[in-house]
């Protein structure tokens, strides 16, 4: 018989960023992340990792050409998940910590909300996700979100479900560019939040 704890249904969530710095400080930073019942994950792992070419160890959407894009967007919309992505703009250069604060400060109450248990960060550098850790903290210290939500942090080279947010954001990044080809695909699945930067 299984605990409470272990009857508790919890969904987890993958975040990952995209920017788009413009030389006019009109840039945009994209928090994309990516929902999903945590055991039903393995199949997309496996349907991510198909997709890897010869001598290629991870998907990064900016690395990718059109028609890589298609199969991988064609990939992605199969997948039983919600996205929420937060869209910052305009973010100024050198402001990508500020932007991805207050993005943040959207993204994960709103996560707890869906029932999100758990959220997993690409991770940065020590530095920078330590930062996080901060942000995190004072986050529950305001209760924003709730001391349920785990919040860690993962490597894509280890963690193929982040590459599934790598997708969305790029998608949606090109989409705010005038190109909705690979949002298309995933819009039903896709809820988009603007925020001000300044």
């Amino acid at each position: 018989m299984d605990s409470p704890e272990e009857a508790v249904f919890l969904l987890h969530a993958w975040v990952d960023e995209s920017m788009r710095i413009t030389s006019d400080d009109q840039g945009t930073y994209i928090l994309a992340s990516v929902v999903c019942d945590p055991s039903c994950c393995g199949p997309v792992r496996q349907a991510m990792g198909s997709l890897l070419l010869r001598g290629q160890k991870r998907l990064h959407w900016r690395d990718e050409d059109a028609v890589r894009r298609d199969k991988i967007v064609a990939t992605v919309a199969s997948v039983d998940m919600a996205a929420v992505v937060v869209v910052g703009m305009p973010m100024a250069k050198a402001k990508q910590e500020r932007a991805r604060r207050l993005c943040m400060e959207v993204l994960l109450p709103r996560l707890d909300e869906m029932g999100v248990g758990r959220v997993w960060l690409e991770s940065r550098t020590p530095t920078l996700n330590k930062v996080d850790a901060k942000m995190v903290l004072a986050l529950r210290g305001k209760r924003l979100i709730s001391r349920e939500l785990r919040v860690d942090v993962a490597r894509p080279l280890e963690e193929r479900m982040l590459w599934v947010p790598d997708v969305v954001a790029g998608s949606v990044g090109a989409a705010r560019d005038g190109n909705p080809r690979w949002l298309d695909p995933i819009r039903q699945v896709v809820t988009e939040i603007d925020i001000a930067l300044r």
